[in-house]
């Protein structure tokens, strides 16, 4: 089972709501936590983490939400996004999102415990020519390529055990959001967001990370 320092790094949580605030205007961004149910590392099978991320990303999500940022974690994901529809709730359209993806959880939990076999990343791959190293680093900086998870190595990934499946639950119930103010704090937490993994020691470059991305809306203005 994971400890505590599988996960030394502490977590930005600001949940303190504004009196008076339309919670369902379509102009406001929130950075949004939502843990994984008791903290398990289930998004550490990146078979599980792939289908969470193309179900955030899937045209049907995306009709309701205004997704700019986010990065999936091994036991949380991190979301800079809004709402599409005026007369939809926060709290109601990560109801939805976080329904659909628990059954796409409950598929690999079944395939995970009875063949006790996870998906994990690789502890080596191999190199690129210096050339085309080039071109995909520069490709990368400029966040114009992802790069597939099975092709990369990270480190320090938390200890991902079949046991961590049996749970029926995917998230935890609640959700931690926080208000964005204004433009520093905007680009506080986008490089709160993208950073988190070279925080963690996953990666040395935040481009690095499989699991994060910027939104079609990303490039709007705020």
């Amino acid at each position: 089972m994971p400890t505590l320092s599988d996960f030394p790094y502490p977590r930005r949580y600001n949940s303190l709501r504004l009196l008076g605030f339309d919670y369902g205007s379509t102009s406001a961004l929130y950075f949004i936590t939502i843990d994984a149910d008791s903290s398990r590392p289930v998004f550490g099978d990146i078979n599980l983490a792939k289908s969470i991320l193309a179900a955030l990303l899937k045209n049907k999500t995306q009709e309701r939400i205004r997704i700019h940022a986010y990065t999936l974690m091994p036991d949380h994901l991190h979301l800079l996004a809004g709402v599409k529809e005026s007369r939809k709730t926060l709290s109601g359209t990560l109801g939805a999102f976080k329904s659909f993806t628990t059954q796409l959880y409950w598929k690999r939990a079944r395939e995970i415990v009875e063949s006790v076999c996870l998906a994990l990343p690789r502890e080596s791959v191999d190199r690129l020519g210096r050339q085309e190293a080039r071109q995909l680093l520069a490709a990368l900086i400029e966040w114009k390529a992802v790069l597939r998870p099975e092709s990369m190595e990270i480190n320090n990934w938390p200890r991902v055990h079949p046991e961590h499946f049996l749970g029926k639950h995917l998230w935890h119930n609640s959700f931690h959001d926080h208000i964005i103010r204004n433009d520093t704090d905007l680009k506080e937490i986008i490089e709160y967001i993208v950073l988190n993994p070279v925080r963690r020691g996953y990666v040395s470059k935040a481009q690095y990370y499989p699991f994060t991305g910027f939104g079609p809306d990303a490039m709007e203005g705020y």
